[in-house]
This record gives structure tokens, sequence and C-alpha cells, in this order.
């Protein structure tokens, strides 16, 4: 069994799949596989865990859980639900989790999410809250469901930084090499998705 087919068959995250960096898994996979394990948490979570993955089951209130490797290979996890005053006209959420730089636990409010200028932890809140609303819809099923399309690096998950700006220049990278592009032409094509899904909703918010 691979990790992706542990992963879907875990269903830690109906819908909205968090994309792992395939070249930094670890090379030990079937030690990896073999140590996960689901846990009871507290209220109705869970835990996905392993030697190198942590990842909290969905609650009641949440709209993301998921994760990404750093660019070390350190697994980094993200949970975001909405708090208790949270209305529809000013969704609030608690982001918490573990980085790189480490552990994290803050409220953010939606609407004062700037793509152009976030944290990747920020940034899956904002995808979550657009997927949970009916906002956003994949035209790419499954296999394109994420934060960033799969290949874009996020580095460290609190590092602010310019997602319009990554996504235009990731999107533009597939006519830019010399030796074809590095990417299917479907992945290209999330991230076009994408870099309008984020676009409009900083124009509109």
């Amino acid at each position: 069994m691979n990790i992706s087919t542990l992963f879907s068959r875990a269903n830690f995250m109906p819908n909205h799949t968090p994309v792992f960096k395939r070249g930094n898994i670890p090379s030990n996979i079937s030690t990896l596989v073999g140590g996960l394990s689901t846990e009871p948490h507290t209220g109705t979570h869970q835990l996905i865990q392993g030697p190198n993955i942590h990842l909290r089951m969905k609650g009641e209130n949440c709209i993301y859980s998921g994760g990404r490797f750093s660019d070390s290979a350190t697994f980094q996890n993200i949970y975001a639900e909405y708090t208790s005053d949270s209305t529809a006209e000013d969704p609030v959420v608690r982001i918490s989790g573990t980085a790189e730089s480490g552990k994290f636990d803050f409220i953010c409010h939606i609407r004062d999410i700037d793509p152009s200028n976030a944290s990747y932890a920020e940034l899956s809140a904002l995808y979550g809250y657009l997927c949970h609303s009916g906002a956003y819809q994949t035209k790419f099923g499954s296999q394109a469901i994420g934060v960033l399309p799969c290949g874009m690096e996020c580095g460290d998950i609190l590092q602010k930084q310019d997602f319009i700006r990554g996504l235009n220049n990731f999107a533009a990278s597939s006519t830019q090499s010399n030796f074809g592009p590095k990417f299917g032409p479907a992945i290209y094509a999330h991230a076009k998705e994408l870099l309008e899904l984020y676009q409009g909703f900083a124009q509109n918010k």
C-alpha cells in the first residue's frame, strides 16, 4: 500500500486531500506506512500519526486539515476551524499546527487574508473556507485538489509570501523551459484556476 492510498482510506480530509511533496517523503516508506496509526484525540477529533506525520481528523467546525513537507523533509501540519463568534458576514477561524519553525496557534479573520502577502497556513484556511462555503469547486477532479498545484513549493508554512505572483510564475513556467514543461498540462491549468480563485477573492473581499 502506498502513502497516497493510505491517506485516502483514512479519509482525514474529505474532498480536500492535501498535496504532499513526493520527492521529500522518507525513503523507508514501508517502515513509515507500517508505523502509521489513528488515535483518539479530544471530542470528535482523532489523530493520524507516524514516525514523521501527525494530522488531526476533521472536527465539526473544521474547514481544513492537512499538511506539507518542508524543503528539509520536515512534515508540517495545519488545522483550521471556525471560532464560536464566526459569522457568515465575518468568518473567523482558529489556525493551529506545527511549522518547520515551530508550533503555532492564532485567530484569523478570513476577509483579512491577502493572498499576495500570506503564510501557507493562512492560505490553507482561505482555501478551506472557499471550498466549505461552495465558492470554489475545481474543474479538474480529485487529482488537482490542493491549496497549491502539485509541484509548487511553499517552504515554511508560517513564512509570508506572495502567492499571487508565485502562482502566476508557476503557470507561466509551462512555456519557459527549453526542455519542455516540467509538469503535465492539467497541473498548469489547475495553477491558473487557483490564481483566478485567489485573485477574485482579493478583489471582492
